[in-house]
């Protein structure tokens, strides 16, 4: 008996050095307020399904605000929580900053990079995944020279998919012309539904829809036009906006946020998780499209035909293989984009 319980403790010690105990572990996720954003809602539901794995206690803290963010990072090192993941770009101030004071805590960002060698730091070449949109739009509507682009905020943040969905659809198009629109939030559908009222004026069939949780305002206006015998179609952003109530919505570009918490939170009780930063790319399968990289709701055949499907296919393997190498410029300043 005397030897069984050594083993015992002996395995339980083991197991616990390799990270594999999770009991009585506690998570914190800090975030924007998630509503239906999929960019927060795959976070959210990756961290309680691998609850079930871990046997960790979780918990949500959203911020509206910057004082909520501080408050949030506050109280979450205050509480001694073993692992803090905090997603989006808010989040990276304050993990560094915490960091460094506080030993013990494990923290991680998802889709920004906080700069410190005690955060572990994942983000994406969201220009492969862009890039692979802007091809299939040209692919599918080949006869088309105008284009719409319908984003959140202009700037640094946002060229990287900008340039990838131009580069992609001029691949394709040479002599394509883009208009750029932006709704200068993550969430309001109002702009985003006036935004592709006017650019399905300007003469634009696809518009490539950037605009977050924004973009059931082009799905809305897409839906109004066909009853005017107008057609736009478009694409969601992060999951899978296929649906067959709105076959104008063809495809997704897929950034996974859901894939990358999982990589997080695997690797953390693990006991392999690395500061630094990691970057994501379709290879790892973090981003993709929509029946390019991963099977959708709802397919529109009459659009993304076999033939626009295996042509963007192939465009993705030489991405992920290696033969297709995209390099962006440093700055939007050394890139002109052909504009309308």
């Amino acid at each position: 008996m005397k030897k069984l319980i050594s083993l015992l403790l002996v395995l339980t010690l083991a197991f616990a050095a390799a990270g594999v105990l999770a009991d009585g572990a506690r998570v914190a996720v800090i975030c924007d307020p998630v509503g239906v954003n999929p960019f927060l809602t795959q976070v959210v539901e990756k961290a309680q399904e691998l609850q079930a794995t871990y046997g960790y206690d979780l918990r949500i803290l959203e911020c509206s605000d910057t004082d909520k963010w501080q408050s949030s990072y506050d109280a979450a090192v205050a509480e001694e929580y073993d692992l803090i993941l905090g997603v989006g770009w808010q989040s990276a101030e304050y993990a560094a900053a915490k960091a460094e004071e506080a030993d013990g805590i494990a923290f991680a960002v998802i889709d920004t990079d906080a700069g410190s060698d005690k955060v572990a730091s994942f983000s994406y070449n969201e220009e492969q995944a862009a890039y692979l949109m802007g091809a299939m739009a040209g692919y599918a509507f080949p006869n088309e020279k105008k284009f719409g682009y319908i984003g959140c905020f202009e700037g640094s943040g946002s060229f990287k998919y900008r340039w990838g969905f131009t580069e992609g659809l001029l691949s394709v198009i040479p002599d394509a012309q883009l208009t750029f629109n932006y709704t200068n939030s993550y969430s309001d559908p109002n702009p985003a539904y006036e935004f592709a009222k006017q650019q399905q004026a300007q003469g634009c069939t696809y518009i490539f829809g950037a605009a977050a949780a924004g973009n059931e305002g082009i799905f809305s206006a897409a839906l109004e036009l066909a009853q005017e015998g107008k057609y736009i179609y478009s694409v969601g952003q992060d999951s899978d906006m296929t649906r067959e109530d709105n076959p104008y919505i063809i495809s997704s570009q897929l950034k996974n946020t859901g894939v990358t918490a999982g990589i997080i939170l695997d690797a953390y009780f693990a006991g392999t998780l690395e500061n630094g930063l990691h970057v994501l790319e379709m290879k790892d399968g973090a981003i993709g499209a929509t029946h390019i990289t991963s099977d959708g709701v709802y397919l529109n055949a009459d659009i993304l035909t076999d033939e626009v499907i295996a042509s963007t296919k192939a465009v993705a393997d030489a991405i992920s293989s290696g033969e297709l190498v995209l390099t962006m410029p440093q700055s939007e300043a050394d890139y002109t984009f052909p504009l309308f």
